[in-house]
């Protein structure tokens, strides 16, 4: 009964937004196909907006009906549980995609890959956002999560973003108003950025461009960069590396199913092929306890974990 129930609740809200934007709308999608990590369950009803228009809509009607909501974008800092995402998962990776340069300034789409915007900042010759090479995902995700790395954060060179709120009306937002902590900004709730805009500093291409490739270089030769991860999982505590501390009480390479603890970096939990959510977790749960048991440190989780387990 209770599946019958739950399939005619999605054929309503599937004929209900077919009547009120132009994007393409899919029942049960696997998110396992649109993560880096490759692992996670199906959302009940996943769209992909068609134009900023669409976008507004559905985060009214998301708002009005109180609907829960995922907005997705490069998928490169999330798990997502085995038993799915219910509500509605608003996937942006086929808008917002657009980059330009005026003067010192770039204005780029919040679906922007962040290595796109990098390589663009480069061949304008403009620097300050080497400090993103190697960071995956979207400048949206990357902004939200103020990712980065010790060379420096994205919100750094940050002017504004322009959000769509619950009310699906347009808003900007100052770097301020944003109020940037590590690992986090703060954005009013059911909103999705759009676009932002970065100031920068006249540089010299080649020299930019030879930074980011010796920072890759690095990058491949220190994390597990030939599988599959959400990256970071644990944020650095202060003063310290969340990576060190998961290697000091020996779990490097510790593996259950097709998940392990990266062999090659501590702050990894990597997709050997066949990993479920039910093996991530157990990792992380095993790691944070034991790292609080031997060293009195909580470890804090960088990723976003979304959906439910699978029931039983």
């Amino acid at each position: 009964m209770r599946v019958r129930e739950m399939e005619t609740g999605q054929l309503k809200l599937q004929e209900r937004l077919q009547g009120m934007i132009r994007g393409q709308i899919l029942i049960e999608e696997p998110l396992a196909s649109h993560t880096y990590f490759r692992i996670g369950g199906p959302a009940e009803a996943m769209v992909y907006p068609a134009d900023l228009e669409d976008l507004k809509t559905l985060l009214k009607v998301v708002r009005d009906e109180a609907i829960p909501l995922l907005i997705l974008g490069g998928g490169s800092n999330v798990l997502v549980l085995d038993g799915g995402v219910r509500g509605l998962v608003i996937n942006l990776s086929r808008t917002f995609l657009e980059l330009e340069s005026s003067g010192e300034q770039i204005r780029c789409g919040a679906s922007v890959r962040t290595s796109r915007l990098l390589a663009f900042s480069a061949m304008s010759s403009l620097t300050g956002l080497e400090g993103l090479t190697g960071v995956p995902g979207t400048v949206g995700g990357a902004i939200k999560g103020n990712a980065g790395t010790p060379l420096g954060a994205i919100v750094d060179h940050l002017d504004w973003i322009r959000i769509v709120d619950g009310l699906g009306e347009e808003r900007h937002l100052t770097r301020e108003e944003l109020g940037p902590g590590y690992r986090h900004c703060t954005l009013p709730a059911g909103s999705a950025i759009v676009e932002a805009c970065f100031t920068l500093r006249r540089g010299r291409a080649a020299e930019i461009r030879g930074t980011i490739s010796t920072l890759l270089v690095r990058r491949n030769l220190t994390q597990p960069v030939e599988v599959r991860s959400a990256g970071c999982f644990f944020k650095n505590p202060p003063g310290d590396f969340a990576g060190r501390l998961v290697e000091q009480v020996g779990l490097k390479g510790l593996r259950r199913g097709g998940a392990q603890i990266s062999e090659k970096h501590g702050n990894f939990i990597v997709n050997l092929g066949g990993a479920t959510a039910a093996d991530v977790f157990w990792l992380i749960e095993r790691a944070r306890t034991l790292v609080m048991v031997e060293t009195g440190v909580e470890l804090e989780l960088e990723i976003q974990v979304v959906g439910s387990p699978i029931a039983g």
